[in-house]
């Protein structure tokens, strides 16, 4: 349709390189044309180390989903992760200025402003302004204060920011293969988007991106996003344990962590068994499975038990009622949800992205969560720039103004 808007995300991973090209309608409707993947290359941690090889691999995987989904596409949004990210409280106080104190649009918009408007560290860059909730004079948890009446209008916001050097190395890889980058968008935010409901959101939830070579999170409460960050441990250190341990090339161990491998040895009975690859000239060897489980375990609950700690460092209290929901290629680990679950002391799972139409079934996997929720995010966004005041389409009223404010600054 003439009025459909094509969407491209893009997500750099330590391991692998996605794309995906989607088209969102007026009312967030939202199609999958294409999804390729490569392996990526020149990336450590979740950054780029190796612009001229990153840019091969993103040229790659950008040339074969155009291909696959018949168009050439100009701008992509693309996802950052890593430990650089800091999420900050921030609160913008601004006294109400009309004559009847009733609060309105450019209200928030100045609190907002006051609310980013503090000392960061150099190298910083806000990549996000997430709106927790406003307190209006002595009423706090308010989530709509358009067209209320008081003196004070109070906006709590969690600042999302990033290392200035690590993004701009990876919008300049972008503009380097012809893109554009449309806008940067939080993984973990992405992940949320895609894996949690609003009342799973209202209830409060955990979600923990397990990728190659980093571990995002992002924590909920009460409807409203309280804590982002991540910690420079992922799969790739457990295959490391594994190859160390058992004298193989890391390829090899990749292959028995998937096929064999468990992150809870009481989840593993005693008489199972497994056989080791021949590499090498060396014979493969036969080891009860719980050996493999003992040499996973500890690097898992190093990873849990460093978010942990990080929660509790930021003062995240709450509850987490929908628990701990895990994405990413390391959340497939045998055992992932029941260590965690043991160390948050909350139900967990495995989130897996909603279906969207067009997206073939081998997609709804938690490994394509980041992708699949950058679109998400940016149909969202679509949606609301185009329920314009008055146009007919704004159903939510008062909501939807305020849907609109913060889709044109943020």
């Amino acid at each position: 349709m003439a009025q459909d808007k094509t969407l491209v995300g893009l997500d750099i991973g330590t391991s692998w390189t996605r794309c995906v090209i989607g088209s969102a309608t007026r009312d967030g409707q939202l199609m999958i044309e294409s999804i390729s993947e490569r392996p990526s290359e020149g990336v450590k941690a979740g950054s780029i180390v190796n612009i001229e090889q990153t840019l091969k691999v993103i040229n790659s995987v950008v040339s074969d989903a155009e291909l696959q989904a018949g168009t050439e596409v100009s701008s992509v949004i693309l996802g950052v992760g890593g430990d650089h990210i800091r999420g900050i409280s921030s609160n913008g106080v601004v006294g109400i200025q009309s004559r009847d104190q009733e609060i309105k649009r450019e209200d928030i918009r100045r609190s907002i402003d006051v609310a980013r408007a503090r000392d960061l560290p150099q190298d910083t860059e806000i990549l996000h302004t997430l709106v927790q909730d406003f307190q209006v004079d002595s009423r706090s948890g308010i989530k709509d204060p358009i067209d209320m009446l008081g003196h004070r209008l109070d906006t709590r916001v969690l600042l999302v920011t990033g290392s200035s050097s690590i993004c701009q190395n990876l919008r300049k890889c972008v503009q380097k293969a012809g893109l554009q980058v449309q806008r940067m968008v939080l993984q973990s935010l992405a992940d949320s988007e895609i894996v949690l409901g609003s009342d799973e959101k209202e209830m409060g939830a955990l979600v923990i991106d397990i990728g190659a070579g980093m571990t995002n999170a992002i924590a909920y409460v009460s409807g409203s996003p309280v804590y982002t960050g991540a910690i420079s441990l992922g799969g790739d250190n457990v295959t490391g344990d594994i190859a160390y341990m058992l004298q193989l090339p890391k390829s090899a161990a990749e292959s028995i962590k998937v096929s064999d491998g468990c992150c809870h040895t009481p989840s593993v009975r005693s008489d199972e068994m497994i056989v080791t690859p021949a590499v090498g000239g060396k014979p493969p060897i036969r080891l009860p499975r719980k050996e493999l489980a003992k040499l996973i375990e500890p690097r898992m609950a190093e990873i849990f038990s460093m978010l942990s700690a990080e929660l509790e460092k930021n003062d995240v209290t709450g509850t987490f009622g929908a628990g701990v929901i895990l994405v990413g290629g390391g959340s497939l680990l045998s055992g992932a949800t029941e260590l965690a679950a043991e160390i948050f002391r909350m139900p967990a799972r495995i989130g897996f992205p909603e279906a969207i139409n067009g997206l073939d079934r081998m997609y709804i996997d938690p490994r394509y969560s980041t992708l699949l929720g950058l679109l998400k995010i940016e149909a969202k966004k679509y949606r609301d720039a185009s329920s314009v005041p008055g146009s007919g389409k704004e159903k939510n009223g008062v909501g939807g103004r305020l849907k609109n404010l913060f889709c044109k600054l943020f």
